[in-house]
């Protein structure tokens, strides 16, 4: 079990460094897949640093904690990932709901549930 969660969040990790290498690398290709777009040359910096960033500290944090002994790691993407689905419920209450932010609700809920688990089944595997 212990590997197939660490196998886990290195997935997750990787689709979190993809995201990085996408928004660092090709901040306008992303612009659809993210309903954002930089209106000047400074906005393709945001991307670059604000959400390229974002996605490189979680997949580094998560990346980090799915090694043995580091599982308290998880909290620092769990914690964010927390912030963006706190985020994403005020944009559901004062913009409503559609089908996108319906989507993205699942995904962070997904991986909030995966990090919170592997980071308490972890951490206690590590005590054995």
């Amino acid at each position: 079990m212990e590997i197939a969660l660490r196998i886990l969040l290195r997935l997750l990790a990787l689709g979190m460094f993809m995201g990085a290498v996408g928004f660092i690398f090709n901040p306008a290709g992303m612009e659809a897949d993210f309903a954002v777009r930089a209106l000047e040359t400074h906005g393709m910096g945001t991307l670059r640093g604000d959400l390229g960033g974002t996605f490189l500290m979680l997949a580094i944090f998560t990346f980090h904690g799915s090694r043995p002994g580091n599982a308290a790691w998880l909290a620092v993407p769990l914690v964010f990932m927390l912030a963006v689905l706190f985020g994403r419920i005020v944009h559901i209450v004062l913009d409503g709901l559609t089908d996108p932010a319906i989507r993205s609700t699942v995904i962070e809920l997904v991986a909030i549930a995966i990090l919170e688990y592997a980071r308490r089944t972890l951490a206690t595997d590590n005590k054995n």
